[in-house]
């Protein structure tokens, strides 16, 4: 199918993107791709405006690259996900990123996609707002002066992953003392995007369950904090039971949103799975 015409920017640093992005009316962002093109063909098909301008990021240096040190990881919004997926960065709770990335669809889109495209694409199906949440992770904003702002991912995804600005990267505070599990289901056999997404992370001071945070993807709305299990399990203490009791004292206003039956079933199998492997860890 043929796009509708439109002019397309590159811009060659970040200060001229910031130029064109707050300057152009009716313009969307380009990065990876995977997503846009497949959103410009939908507009068109159901008869909707398509924007005049596109502005593909691909040669702003500023937004690509992966770096660490001994507090943080910072993962700027044009790094593909298969640059992440092979980072050397990926210890300690940032190892958890590997898994999510290896879960996002086939090679050649791990290869084009990005995972700034992945955050804030607008789609409440994408792999990384829920291992973001979960991690704790910061994503930082440039304005239209290239001012910098920041947001917790969570609160990011509560206001529906709107900005006014221009995403530039995410940071992950390093944590090695946490222990971190992740589950996800696919849609179906021949479809590989999720149908449901799950990371627990807590600290184990002896047996006890403490700090947790227990980050759903539903698919249908953002991701967002399960705050009733998490209550539960920072009063709890490892046990072979823990995740079945768990089950009791999940949100259901998270879990039985537009699910069928068989995604309910699934969210229970998956978390009571990821809550047995960290409590087992501690037998």
């Amino acid at each position: 199918m043929l796009l509708r015409p439109f002019t397309i920017y590159t811009p060659a640093n970040l200060d001229e993107t910031l130029r064109l992005f707050f300057s152009l009316e009716n313009v969307k962002i380009q990065a990876g791709g995977t997503f846009l093109l497949n959103s410009l063909k939908l507009m068109k098909k159901r008869n909707l405006k398509t924007p005049q301008n596109v502005l593909s990021l691909r040669k702003v240096k500023e937004l690509k690259g992966i770096t660490s040190d001994r507090d943080t990881l910072t993962i700027r919004a044009m790094t593909t996900i298969d640059e992440l997926f092979t980072s050397s960065h990926l210890k300690d709770n940032f190892s958890v990123l590997h898994t999510v990335c290896r879960n996002i669809s086939t090679q050649p889109i791990r290869n084009m996609a990005t995972v700034g495209g992945n955050l804030t694409c607008r789609y409440t199906w994408t792999e990384m707002p829920a291992a973001m949440i979960g991690l704790g992770a910061t994503m930082h904003f440039a304005d239209k002066d290239g001012k910098a702002s920041s947001l917790p991912a969570e609160e990011f995804f509560k206001s529906n992953a709107k900005t006014d600005k221009l995403f530039t990267h995410v940071t992950i505070k390093r944590d090695p003392k946490s222990s971190i599990a992740y589950r996800r289901v696919k849609k179906t056999q021949y479809v590989d995007i999720p149908m449901l997404s799950i990371l627990v992370k807590t600290h184990f001071s002896n047996d006890k369950w403490n700090d947790t945070i227990v980050s759903v993807n539903n698919c249908v709305t953002f991701a967002q904090r399960d705050s009733k299990l998490e209550g539960f399990l920072n009063s709890s203490r490892s046990s072979k039971n823990l995740g079945e009791e768990a089950l009791a004292h999940m949100d259901n206003t998270i879990y039985d949103n537009r699910s069928d039956e068989y995604k309910k079933h699934m969210f229970q199998v998956s978390m009571k799975s990821a809550i047995e492997e960290l409590a087992s860890s501690r037998n």
